[in-house]
């Protein structure tokens, strides 16, 4: 009988003992995974915006190109409109 009650005794104490090992535990265990699939939403919402950053930077640099043949252009067609009135002008 003495047995048997140690041994429930026991039992019940080592029970006691995991629970308040394991319950902590397991909760530190479901905060460190909503952590981490908050961490893989930011990295996947960061990736996404970085993509949209490179697009951005390519059509910039696109653009910043076109405006520079455009200013060249534009220096001509001044060159070239001298040229026409000097010539007109000379010719009076």
């Amino acid at each position: 009988m003495a047995t048997s009650k140690y041994a429930e005794w026991f039992w019940k104490v080592f029970t006691v003992v995991i629970g308040i090992i394991i319950m902590p535990l397991a909760g530190w265990v479901w905060n460190t995974n909503v952590a981490l699939a908050q961490l893989q939403n930011d990295l996947g919402d960061a990736e996404e915006t970085i993509v949209v950053l490179e697009q951005q930077i390519s059509e910039a640099e696109t653009n910043s190109r076109a405006i520079i043949s455009i200013e060249k252009d534009i220096e001509y067609m001044r060159a070239s409109l001298e040229r026409i009135e000097e010539l007109v002008a000379g010719s009076n």
